[in-house]
């Protein structure tokens, strides 16, 4: 008996709904949340953005691929987009 509800989905069914849909629309969220940051910043600067998104304080965490980086955004940038900014260091691959 295969009903409708057992029956294989595709993987783009899968994409566009429950949890990983959330995924979905939570990472695109993020990548345009660091596009719009990366605008903000230096080149030089921005290259080295690997991540942003809001902590439950309202704080901008920005994260950035290496401690010199880090630190070079946390003294240069104490706010970006009116929001206070909080920076870590997040590996490339991470």
């Amino acid at each position: 008996m295969n009903t409708r509800a057992n029956r294989p989905r595709s993987f783009a069914e899968l994409l566009n709904s429950g949890a990983i849909e959330r995924l979905a629309r939570e990472a695109r969220r993020r990548r345009t949340l660091a596009t719009e940051i990366r605008s903000l910043l230096p080149d030089e600067e921005a290259a080295h953005l690997v991540s942003a998104d809001f902590d439950e304080t309202g704080n901008l965490v920005v994260g950035m691929d290496s401690a010199a980086w880090a630190s070079r955004i946390r003294y240069a940038n104490p706010e970006l987009a009116g929001h206070p900014v909080k920076v870590k260091v997040v590996p490339r691959d991470a």
